[in-house]
């Protein structure tokens, strides 16, 4: 699936998690009991922490239902978590700053191949932005595109793709970027 460059980080941390886990994002946790309301202090809901509203219409009525669960919530809450801690970290490899895209999207690229992989940075040999060897750019039919190897260490994270799996980055004619991996190699 790929993610237009055109979105605030926190609704990319929110797509993020979508993609990671479940397409329904889970309903608003529900109000303390009154006794905790008194003795909890006043505290706003960060960024990370907010939720938009789940669309009625197109809700699978087991998966609503998962959605409430504490274990449910405990889960999202955590991985947004994650994905704003890993989202801090300045990664360090060759071609940062070698590519001709901006530094937010290609720090973004080992963040997506770990959320592909159903990584993170705490995870045991975690693909790592030093682990991808970028393959340049190349002009193709549907816009610029830019590839980074994945490093062969991947396929023992779930890459199901036969040969070299690539993730790259493609401009289309409109000027919007996506992100995509999979087994699409550079031409020539």
């Amino acid at each position: 699936m790929s993610v237009p460059y055109r979105t605030t980080l926190p609704a990319a941390l929110t797509a993020c998690t979508l993609l990671a886990g479940c397409m329904q994002q889970p309903p608003d946790d529900p109000p303390p009991a009154p006794q905790a309301q008194q003795a909890a202090p006043a505290v706003a809901p960060s960024a990370a922490g907010a939720q938009p509203q789940t669309s009625v219409g197109n809700e699978d009525p087991a998966l609503a239902a998962h959605m409430q669960t504490p274990e449910f919530r405990r889960e999202y809450r955590t991985k947004q978590e994650q994905l704003q801690t890993e989202a801090e970290v300045q990664e360090q490899a060759p071609w940062l700053g070698s590519t001709g895209l901006t530094e937010a999207q290609e720090r973004s690229v080992p963040r997506y191949v770990r959320m592909e992989l159903g990584q993170s940075l705490s995870s045991a040999d975690p693909v790592r932005a030093e682990d991808l060897q970028y393959m340049g750019h190349f002009a193709e039919m549907d816009g610029t595109v830019y590839y980074w190897r994945i490093p062969d260490k991947a396929h023992a994270h779930g890459d199901t793709h036969a040969g070299p799996a690539y993730v790259y980055i493609r401009k289309d004619t409109a000027g919007v970027f996506y992100t995509d991996w999979g087994n699409r190699t550079p031409p020539g």
